[in-house]
């Protein structure tokens, strides 16, 4: 889940470094910082519940659940960053209008930008997310593996997934940054 909730924090770093005001900025976030920890507590709560309920079940009862359990709290995840993406999009649109140092056509760029980084994260998480269904599929239903032998294919997967994660968002970093000195040198050349 760490993974996946990462863009949010791109987005608030994406945002502020944009925008070098204070106040609202700051206020908004803070806002969205607690909406996503209330959000990932819920979740944290949720999933010890669904732990326990699992207690006394077969193995196959078991695994029946959790595939459903996890299908579910994935569209739930995406239905939640929509709306936080959608919050995201209003502010930023709000303070562009406000922004009298860009020409519209650089507000246009900004929020396209914003836009197509979202997308391409949605395509991102949800290619992971089928590689994860068919990776846990597969360990689950190998009779040739030993517990400890999906533990350690499990965290391998999960390691490997991990730098991946990384390396989506680090290269959305450096896109951020280049947008930004993009954006800059414009300001700079206009005024």
């Amino acid at each position: 889940m760490k993974g996946k909730i990462i863009f949010l924090g791109i987005i608030f770093l994406f945002m502020n470094s944009i925008f070098a005001q204070k106040g609202s900025e700051q206020k908004f976030n803070q806002q969205q910082k607690e909406k996503l920890k209330a959000y990932r507590q819920e979740q944290k709560n949720e999933n010890q519940e669904f732990r326990k309920s699992l207690e006394g079940k077969t193995a196959e009862e078991k695994g029946k659940a959790i595939k459903s359990y996890k299908e579910n709290q994935y569209r739930e995840n995406k239905a939640f960053r929509e709306e936080m993406h959608q919050e995201n999009l209003l502010f930023l649109k709000d303070k562009l209008a406000a922004n009298t140092n860009l020409t519209e056509e650089q507000k246009n760029e900004l929020v396209n930008f914003f836009e197509s980084q979202y997308q391409e994260n949605v395509s991102f998480r949800d290619k992971q997310h089928a590689k994860n269904i068919d990776f846990f599929g597969r360990i689950a239903n190998d009779p040739n593996l030993t517990q400890e032998e999906k533990k350690a294919a499990l965290k391998g997967y999960l390691d490997e997934q991990k730098a991946e994660v990384n390396k989506h968002y680090q290269q959305q970093k450096l896109e951020n940054k280049a947008e930004k000195e993009k954006i800059g040198s414009t300001v700079k050349t206009a005024e």
